[in-house]
């Protein structure tokens, strides 16, 4: 009699297993997180990059007006300083040179910026000379102790700062003239 009686039966799984349920929400809670994160990041990076745009969008000065509101302000910004003063000065011209003929004169010295003058094809040779010269005569300047440059008087120092704005305007104007000859021809 015993050998009629059966165990029951496991029981059968119907529908879909709760493991698989609970694995699938967090993936997909997982999934929202990262998108969420993926989206503030990207609002963030958004909203930094026009930031910069808004600062780029300040007006940019052609290298001679820079060059001109720097000589202006040179004389009263160093007062008798003379080293400053002709450090400066030599700063204004070489940025001047730099930015108009596309070498970079800021980190070189005199003679390198006169070997790179001497190759520059829009330049006449008296203006070429003029600007070497002009490095040249500052450099002694610059460079001597501190204690010598009461020699120099303010009124030199006015001399040189008039003649250094008068250099850039005349390089300016060779420019000038060199550009509407060049549209006149192509015309």
């Amino acid at each position: 009699m015993i050998e009629d009686i059966h165990d029951i039966r496991p029981p059968v799984m119907t529908g879909m297993d709760p493991g698989l349920v609970r694995g699938l929400l967090w993936g997909a809670g997982a999934l929202v997180l990262c998108a969420l994160i993926v989206l503030i990041i990207r609002y963030w990076l958004k909203k930094r990059k026009n930031r910069t745009y808004e600062a780029q969008a300040l007006p940019l000065f052609s290298p001679y007006e820079t060059a001109v509101r720097d000589l202006e302000q040179c004389m009263a910004g160093f007062g008798h300083d003379a080293k400053i003063f002709y450090f400066e000065l030599g700063r204004i011209v070489k940025a001047y040179v730099s930015g108009t003929f596309q070498i970079n004169c800021s980190e070189m010295t005199s003679q390198e910026m006169a070997r790179a003058v001497k190759d520059l094809n829009y330049l006449d040779t008296g203006l070429k000379t003029e600007l070497i010269q002009f490095q040249d005569q500052c450099d002694p300047i610059r460079y001597m102790p501190s204690g010598s440059q009461g020699a120099l008087d303010a009124g030199r120092m006015e001399q040189d700062l008039a003649f250094a704005g008068s250099l850039v305007a005349r390089i300016e104007q060779m420019i000038a003239d060199a550009t509407a000859k060049e549209d006149a021809e192509d015309a």
